[in-house]
């Protein structure tokens, strides 16, 4: 007993150690602690509600499920956002409360209603981020609809309906002050703003991505409900959830891929460790109650180190939730580990035969956004810094989400795999992992000139040489944006003074700026030294154009425009 005491501290050192490693200054875990106290403050409402009004605990379920779900979401959401979320969640509660009691007593007819919702919930993505948020928040309770186990609710008519509307109003207003406590204290980071979080529309003929995707969650949802409800009528829920869960949130087929996996190898892992203290607290058991909540704040910790880890501790939550509903989850351990991995292969399924979404085009699109977002700050004036500061950050949140784009090529690369194989997969997108690396090294040298535009702003923009070298620099990422879309470059730009600007990069310099290829860097004027910062600023541009040189060798000049028709000469009279 006490060889195995020291083995399980020393397993937990181990671990601290990693965690602190994966989360430096404990960013995630202050994120995690302030999530938890939305759902813990939520849990209570609810459980005061039910005491009062009569309910059963599937209400409670449900407002555990809609807070935490919500406590993550909350991060990047801002004033307006919370003003949607206190119209449109209390609604989806009601909704979903509906929801389940339609599809107790009219089966058929629920399926089709949650497949359409959870549809409808992905295609209002065209519509910006704000309807991207908004369509987040509907599925928040079509989720509780399935983590309820089935049979345990009796009937109670309409009257939970308003209840769950209401205790949803009291999450996100709870929510609210938790998460405007945290900013005030420091504990987490301001979301960004909506003008920094927009995405522009990519230019793409055929049907957008939230189209297909919704389409896609059609077809898996579908044959989840009918597969579930065929081979497991009392336990159809776990098909339909892994197969909702696969394909919610993906941004490609790849991503669908990983996340498929990491979701049935973390859910195996979950069940079979739920499974083996199953039993061991009895039905009702305030302990299981204590463990569920631990498991879930872990879960929400880890989830950025891996989604294995979220998929695992979910996956033990609703094995212990079942467990203190009396039912045995060591019985059901195989049922369960067979609909997770049915319906993980339906949503993996969905996404690679309806309509995929190929990575790398999701890699190559949100290549293109970082590149707008990079040229946004070389052309705002340096007169205004707040433009400076908020393009700036504009590029940093989209370079972030082409990494998380890029991600699963990034998992497909490091897999040994034979190498006609790997041949293909370099020709399908591998290759343009070094997009996301040469963007992420232009985010120091961005900051650097952002830095000297605030420090001396004038000096910045009464320099002659750098004016001109930020039109080049920003000339140069239209035309690797050009050459990713595979459109014609126009016609080189002339600048006021006549010197002809040459975007694509390499080559001589214009006339009066230094070669970017020269060690000695920019001269000094005639008129005398540069300040500090415009010497600055001048680096910063090199070291930026130098990685738009990587990305012109990756994707190639863009092609060349075809030549004009001349008009045929008239004839001359007399």
């Amino acid at each position: 007993m006490l060889s195995l005491w020291v083995r399980l501290r020393q397993g937990l050192r181990r671990a601290l150690r990693l965690a602190l490693h994966f989360d430096p200054g404990a960013r995630l875990l202050r994120a995690t602690a302030l999530g938890m106290t939305t759902v813990l403050g939520t849990y209570g409402w609810s459980l005061w509600i039910e005491n009062r009004a009569g309910l059963y605990v599937d209400s409670v379920v449900q407002a555990v499920v809609i807070s935490s779900a919500f406590a993550r979401v909350q991060r990047v959401h801002d004033r307006t956002d919370r003003l949607v979320a206190c119209l449109v969640l209390p609604c989806a509660a009601a909704g979903g409360m509906e929801l389940t009691t339609l599809i107790h007593h009219h089966p058929d007819a629920g399926d089709v209603l949650f497949t359409l919702g959870v549809a409808a919930s992905v295609w209002i993505r065209r519509f910006g981020m704000r309807a991207t948020r908004a369509g987040t928040l509907v599925v928040l309770p079509l989720v509780a609809v399935l983590v309820v186990p089935g049979g345990v609710a009796p009937a109670q008519g309409h009257a939970p309906t308003g209840w769950a509307a209401l205790t949803a109003l009291f999450a996100v207003a709870w929510g609210t002050v938790v998460t405007w406590v945290g900013h005030r204290t420091g504990l987490v980071p301001r979301p960004p703003s909506a003008s920094v979080a927009a995405m522009p529309a990519p230019d793409r003929p055929g049907l957008r991505a939230s189209t297909r995707m919704a389409l896609q969650s059609v077809a898996a949802l579908g044959a989840a409900f009918a597969l579930g409800r065929a081979l497991w009528p009392d336990h159809w829920t776990w098909v339909v959830l892994t197969a909702f869960l696969v394909g919610s949130g993906a941004r490609s087929r790849g991503d669908v891929l990983v996340k498929g996996v990491w979701r049935t190898l973390g859910a195996a892992a979950g069940t079979v460790v739920a499974g083996a203290v199953a039993g061991s607290f009895g039905p009702h058991s305030d302990t299981v109650v204590v463990i569920i909540f631990s498991v879930l704040a872990v879960a929400t910790w880890l989830r950025e180190l891996s989604y294995a880890y979220w998929a695992g501790c979910v996956t033990a939550v609703l094995s212990l939730l079942y467990d203190w509903f009396g039912q045995d989850a060591g019985s059901l351990l195989h049922t369960r580990l067979a609909g997770i991995a049915v319906g993980a292969v339906l949503g993996i399924a969905a996404s690679w035969l309806v309509l995929p979404i190929p990575t790398s085009g999701t890699v190559r699109s949100r290549t293109a956004a970082a590149l707008a977002g990079l040229g946004e700050v070389l052309s705002a004036d340096p007169h205004d810094t707040r433009a400076v500061r908020v393009t700036r950050a504009r590029f940093l949140f989209r370079l972030e989400q082409l990494t998380l784009a890029a991600a699963p090529l990034r998992v497909a690369e490091s897999f040994p795999v034979p190498p006609a194989l790997a041949a293909r997969w370099r020709k399908g997108g591998l290759a343009i992992l070094a997009a996301p690396a040469a963007l992420g090294r232009c985010a120091e040298p961005l900051g650097a000139y952002a830095t000297a535009v605030a420090a001396a702003p004038d000096a910045v923009a009464a320099d002659p040489g750098l004016s001109r070298r930020r039109r080049e620099v920003a000339a140069h990422g239209v035309a690797v944006r050009r050459a990713i879309g595979r459109r014609p470059a126009p016609a080189p730009d002339t600048s006021d003074d006549g010197t002809t600007l040459h975007p694509a990069g390499g080559g001589t310099a214009p006339e009066g700026l230094p070669n970017q290829e020269s060690p000695a860097g920019p001269e000094a004027p005639a008129g005398g030294p540069r300040s500090p910062e415009v010497t600055t600023a001048h680096a910063a541009l090199d070291a930026i154009s130098l990685q738009l040189d990587a990305l012109t060798e990756l994707f190639g000049p863009p092609p060349t425009a075809p030549a004009p028709t001349p008009a045929p000469a008239q004839a001359a009279s007399g």
